[in-house]
């Protein structure tokens, strides 16, 4: 069925089931719809994507040395072509795990680098003999005209966060434990889930606990992060900052290799879980007419000892492929829209593998899939959702034990390490400013106290950059 035909046929549907016609029975035929419209969707966007990643292990790897991560989508990719798609689920639910682990450690590492990064702009000029004449004042207007330039309020907030982010932290610890104070009560009265997830995201950010693997999972950059921990800072010579950057753009480089890939692994075997839990769902008749190509593709990919012998068919493959898996998403989101409104009526399983495949089709290619079921009695869930409430007693214990580990961390921290990490913090929190006049007065605040003239020139330099990149 045409993706568009798909498309039609579920607006039709739903008309009927929100009219309460044939109710039962269109919910049962809603369900194989809708596991139709995402077994396609990601068959579709599958094809594409595994193709890719069998070109980058073709060029990267002998047979021999594949990846063990590459043999398991391999096995996963057989299976999703037999009769039993479904068979490897908990295969690719482990690898699913274990990816989602490494991109912890290397956001870790990421966090660590960048921090450090944020200590050398400052030492630049300087040490190469490249200060500029900046004015604080003009350079704090163009920074607050920079922020206000767009009316929507969500960009602005990015923007004053950003600029934050930058600016030399001018400001004792206990103003910034202030801060984060006025952050966390944000919290109070909401879910307790919420308050401690963006608690931890400053921990990781501030490097307060590092994740399992930290010190095993990538050798090469636990031997860079090594290095850069016994930096001085205070009494870095050019010589010494040159060598720094290099291993800093070495590095770079290599993160941002390991990040590609993991991320489109991610994203295959999170497309790989869709099909395995929709097919056996699905009602094949709703199937979108080019999932049946892409099915086609991904046997050749596995069948093929050598992909690139092949190149002419998958070009002609490819050609039908245009434009099919915006169409396919379309038709998926004509009917994902009520998934959360007809959830509790349909099979509990199907129900269930509907609203995995959800989160997996989200935004975030790591959505926790492991939450927390609620309770089917309505006044246990009512208890439930009570005692998880924001209270300002649970709330106070986690804001109290994060400032007792900032102390700790702090402490074996030089001053300009501490800073690079409090204005990590900074850039995340929420707008902690109540006027445009108070915004304005941090940034020239900020400026006017610099600590020289490379800082200066630095932040300068950062601001506009980032100027240029809006």
């Amino acid at each position: 069925m045409e993706a568009r035909q798909l498309e039609k046929e579920a607006k039709i549907l739903l008309t009927e089931i929100a009219a309460d016609r044939n109710r039962a029975e269109g919910l049962v035929q809603y369900g194989k719809m809708c596991a139709a419209a995402f077994a396609s969707y990601s068959l579709i966007k599958l094809s594409l994507n595994y193709f890719t990643l069998c070109e980058m292990e073709q060029e990267e790897a002998e047979e021999g040395d594949r990846s063990e991560d590459y043999w398991t989508v391999q096995s996963a990719v057989r299976g999703l072509l037999s009769a039993t798609p479904e068979k490897e689920e908990e295969q690719i639910r482990t690898l699913r795990d274990r990816i989602t682990a490494r991109m912890k450690v290397l956001t870790s590492y990421t966090d660590f680098f960048e921090q450090h990064e944020y200590i050398m702009n400052r030492k630049e000029a300087g040490l190469l003999g490249q200060v500029e004449q900046v004015s604080p004042e003009n350079l704090a207007d163009e920074a607050f005209s920079f922020v206000f330039s767009d009316q929507d309020k969500m960009v602005v907030n990015t923007r004053i966060q950003s600029v934050v982010g930058q600016l030399p932290v001018r400001m004792t610890k206990q103003r910034f434990y202030d801060i984060l104070s006025e952050a966390i009560a944000l919290y109070q009265g909401g879910e307790l889930q919420s308050a401690r997830d963006f608690i931890q995201s400053i921990r990781e950010a501030a490097l307060l606990e590092l994740p399992e693997g930290f010190e095993t999972e990538y050798p090469e950059l636990k031997e860079r992060y090594d290095l850069f921990d016994h930096v001085t800072y205070k009494d870095l010579s050019k010589a010494e900052y040159e060598n720094l950057q290099k291993e800093l753009e070495s590095v770079t480089g290599e993160m941002e290799g390991y990040a590609t890939r993991d991320l489109l692994l991610q994203e295959i075997v999170n497309d790989i879980l869709v099909v395995q839990l929709t097919a056996p769902r699905a009602d094949a008749s709703y199937l979108e007419d080019r999932a049946e190509t892409a099915k086609k593709i991904l046997q050749e990919i596995i069948t093929a000892e050598d992909i690139y012998v092949s190149a002419e068919q998958f070009d002609e493959w490819f050609l039908l492929m245009e434009g099919a898996q915006e169409e396919a998403y379309e038709a998926l989101l004509t009917l994902e829209s009520s998934l959360e409104s007809y959830a509790d009526e349909l099979e509990p399983d199907v129900a269930k593998a509907l609203k995995t495949a959800d989160l997996l089709t989200s935004t975030s290619l790591f959505m926790d899939l492991n939450e927390k079921e609620e309770s089917a009695d309505p006044e246990e869930r009512a208890e439930e959702k009570a005692e998880d409430k924001a209270e300002d007693k649970k709330l106070e214990q986690l804001k109290e034990q994060l400032f007792t580990d900032f102390d700790q961390a702090f402490a074996g921290l030089s001053r300009e390490e501490k800073r690079s990490r409090m204005a990590k913090v900074l850039s995340m929190v929420p707008v902690f400013f109540n006027s445009r006049e108070e915004i304005r007065e941090y940034f020239l605040y900020a400026l006017e106290n610099c600590r020289d003239d490379s800082e200066l020139t630095a932040v300068s330099r950062l601001i506009h950059d980032m100027m240029l990149d809006k």
